[in-house]
């Protein structure tokens, strides 16, 4: 149980993770200053790990307007963000088990 708290601290502290993570478990989309509240990240950082997730396209402005925009994560990429994270968490105690 070590290694897994050891993975799981990792993914926490990644901050591109920590966005997927926080939007995949909405509903709807989400502004930069909720995104940055909820993730405990400056609003500069929010911006920049966002259009580099949009650049891949995991990541898509759902509404924009000209002082409001909302993020919310590709209709292609949410279940595969959400079994990706799932599939490494248990490839990685099935790997500590196994040695």
């Amino acid at each position: 149980m070590q290694f897994l708290n050891k993975l799981i601290t990792l993914y926490e502290r990644d901050p591109k993770i920590k966005i997927l993570l926080y939007l995949a478990d909405l509903a709807e989309p989400s502004s930069i200053r909720r995104i940055s509240r909820n993730v405990g990240m400056s609003h500069k950082n929010v911006i920049k790990h966002l259009k580099a997730l949009e650049n891949i396209g995991l990541v898509e402005v759902a509404y924009k307007q000209s002082n409001l925009t909302l993020y919310k994560l590709s209709e292609h990429s949410r279940l595969w963000t959400l079994q990706f994270i799932k599939c490494r968490l248990y490839n990685a105690i099935t790997d500590e088990i196994v040695v």
